[in-house]
């Protein structure tokens, strides 16, 4: 019963009693009321119900006018995504377990290296290889195999799992790669939640297509246009866009921050990298065919694809001016600003050139955004974070935040920070000559680091099998030094304070040269949002 139905029960009953009380003169009634009361009490109680039918009315019209609130109902979600996938997969288990949607699986094998319990395995299925569920009965209801798939919607999907399972915080897109909240802007690569080189590659080629096709089916603004394009962040999807761009001709500025594949070059030197998905046909502008290859070949063959198709890169370090060039890649200028033009379909782009500190602006027809997922690196936040140490004849940060050259070390104490694929491929790389998949050759003696591995809890779930593996095999070799559920207190110049993650305890002091913080980069939030597009909250 609603309190409102109560309150009128309540106040029927006053009426009755008062009624009866003061129209009641010895003489025999009705129910004890006089006709002409039964008529005043009928009056009354149609005045009352229909006084609180209106105002629940009202009531209701207001609750379905508000908007809806920002965190939805977690376990109402969970019941209805079980109701909506028994309706897919009515033929299964009751208890939780995954299943595959076969037809879109791009073999990226992000479940396989996601689950920490071996349900999944890549097999050949109708001529294509892709991922399959190989031990159902293992699976323990991880769900981190959906989170980490990168398809949208997932093609790996945990049925039955009343738990709640967090979105990836990747902005929406279209099939053609276009934002759902800004048209004409398109979103490739890391930023759009698809972190594979090889897909990267392809987004690249692709999006160039859709753009084509729709500029020719386009009129041209009445305004002055400087591009058709403007292509942001030159990793491997942007520098695919780059040739393909020039290929169709098509007009457009390259916008680099840094320098040109920037991403790869940060890599440690001789570190293999994987295309994958392996069972995916390469279609992009640059060359990601095959398995893999090392990082020093990719930086010379992709930089060669975007030289031999007739690109030209400005390094904006000499005072020169390429603002009007076409087909040009200009390196060290930042995107600052994003918006679109008020009288014409087109963009105003705004930059600065970080090393000369000029700005520039550019008027596009198309915004194609391949800055990758992340954006500055995550700092510590301890005491003397900002030291720096004499290393040879130049003073050099003693905290570092990323490791390009592992051979530049060598007889050091090196602390690396973190639990994930960047920190445990640092350490390795700092007490191995070389490594490739599950295989590592130690360094020799005279160059042999004293590596510890600094982590706040356990390492990561999405660890790579290999990088695990390897990491294994270097502690139980006593090559490199591990603390689980430790931080870093603080930062002094030979040596660094050790304390445990949950109680803030002091666990040692560890004579140390270098720390490497490898835990991760904030995402580019701030700047999608600047240009109006949404970027879901990640799950804590």
């Amino acid at each position: 019963m609603k309190y409102s139905q109560l309150i009128a029960a309540f106040l029927a009953l006053a009426i009755c009693w008062t009624v009866g009380a003061y129209t009641l003169g010895g003489e025999s009634h009705v129910g004890g009321i006089p006709f002409y009361s039964w008529g005043v009490l009928g009056g009354l109680l149609i005045l009352t119900g229909s006084g609180f039918a209106l105002w629940d009315a009202r009531r209701t019209r207001r609750l379905l006018e508000q908007p809806a609130p920002d965190e939805p109902d977690e376990e109402l979600l969970a019941l209805q995504r079980i109701l909506e996938t028994r309706e897919k997969y009515p033929n299964g288990p009751e208890y939780p377990h995954p299943v595959i949607e076969a037809d879109r699986c791009i073999a990226c094998q992000a479940c396989v290296e996601a689950c920490p319990h071996d349900v999944f395995a890549m097999s050949a299925s109708a001529g294509k290889t892709i991922a399959t569920v190989k031990n159902r009965e293992l699976c323990l209801e991880d769900t981190s195999c959906q989170v980490a798939c990168p398809i949208n919607p997932p093609v790996c999907l945990v049925i039955n799992t009343i738990k709640p399972i967090p979105r990836r915080p990747a902005p929406a897109r279209s099939d053609e790669y276009m934002s759902k909240e800004v048209q004409s802007c398109y979103l490739i690569g890391d930023v759009s939640g698809t972190p594979l080189i090889k897909n990267a590659a392809n987004e690249g080629a692709n999006v160039i297509d859709f753009i084509a096709r729709e500029l020719e089916t386009t009129a041209p603004p009445a305004a002055a246009i400087d591009f058709d394009l403007a292509i942001i962040g030159i990793g491997p999807a942007g520098a695919s866009a780059a040739v393909l761009a020039k290929r169709r001709g098509l007009s457009f500025v390259g916008i680099e921050q840094g320098e040109v594949l920037a991403t790869i070059a940060s890599y440690p030197e001789g570190k293999y990298v994987h295309f994958k998905p392996d069972a995916l046909a390469s279609c992009g502008g640059i060359d990601v065919a095959g398995e893999g290859a090392e990082r020093e070949h990719l930086l010379e063959l992709w930089t060669n694809a975007l030289v031999n198709c007739g690109i030209t890169f400005n390094r904006n370090g000499d005072g020169s001016s390429y603002q009007q060039a076409t087909h040009v890649i200009n390196e060290n200028e930042c995107c600052r600003h994003v918006e679109r033009a008020s009288d014409g379909d087109y963009f105003v782009v705004q930059t600065q050139r970080t090393l000369l500190g000029q700005w520039a602006t550019y008027k596009v027809r198309r915004v194609i955004l391949s800055i990758g997922g992340r954006g500055s690196p995550k700092k510590l936040g301890v005491d003397g974070e900002g030291l720096q140490v004499s290393d040879g004849e130049t003073p050099r940060d003693k905290v570092l935040y990323r490791l390009e050259t592992p051979d530049a070390f060598r007889g050091k104490r090196i602390m690396v920070v973190g639990g994930g694929n960047s920190a445990v491929e640092a350490a390795v790389s700092l007490v191995a000559r070389r490594r490739k998949d599950d295989r590592i050759e130690p360094r020799p003696a005279q160059e042999m680091n004293v590596v510890s591995l600094i982590i706040r809890s356990e390492l990561k779930s999405d660890i790579k099998f290999g990088n695990k593996q390897q990491v294994y095999d270097c502690i139980d070799d006593k090559l490199v030094k591990v603390y689980y559920n430790t931080s870093v207190k603080e930062i002094r110049a030979g040596e660094v304070v050790l304390m445990n993650t949950e109680t803030g305890a002091l666990i040692e002091t560890v004579p140390n040269d270098f720390v490497f913080a490898l835990i991760g980069s904030d995402p580019p939030k701030g700047f999608l949002e600047q240009i109006g597009i949404k970027v879901p909250k990640e799950a804590a």
